[in-house]
């Protein structure tokens, strides 16, 4: 009994998309997957991440309205998912798994 129990928990883990990825985290990356998945949405997101490198390193009030305007576009997932890059080490399994997931959706922009 002991060996389907564990096999099963080894199956479950196996199967899962990030191993070890904290609950805010994987919602992150099944958030811009979803984005990815949704043409509209792509647009958006896209429209955003250009405005957000014109606006550099020091954004105006003008610019902070716009980018804050196409993340309400967004949705709540998405800034919830977008905020959950602060604090991560980008060199740590979770920043690693949420960067790969966001640069699979910045790869959909042209």
């Amino acid at each position: 009994m002991r060996r389907v129990v564990f096999a099963a928990v080894v199956a479950c883990l196996a199967a899962s998309p990030v191993l070890g990825a904290s609950p805010q985290v994987d919602a992150a990356i099944k958030t811009f997957k979803a984005v990815a998945a949704d043409p509209a949405k792509v647009k958006i997101f896209c429209d955003m991440s250009k405005a957000m490198d014109e606006a550099g390193d020091k954004p105006t009030p003008a610019a902070d309205a716009k980018i804050n305007g196409f993340m309400k576009q967004l949705g709540k997932d998405f800034e919830t998912a977008w905020a959950a890059a602060e604090g991560l080490n980008d060199t740590s399994p979770d920043g690693k798994a949420y960067n790969n997931a966001l640069d699979e959706l910045s790869g959909k922009c042209s």
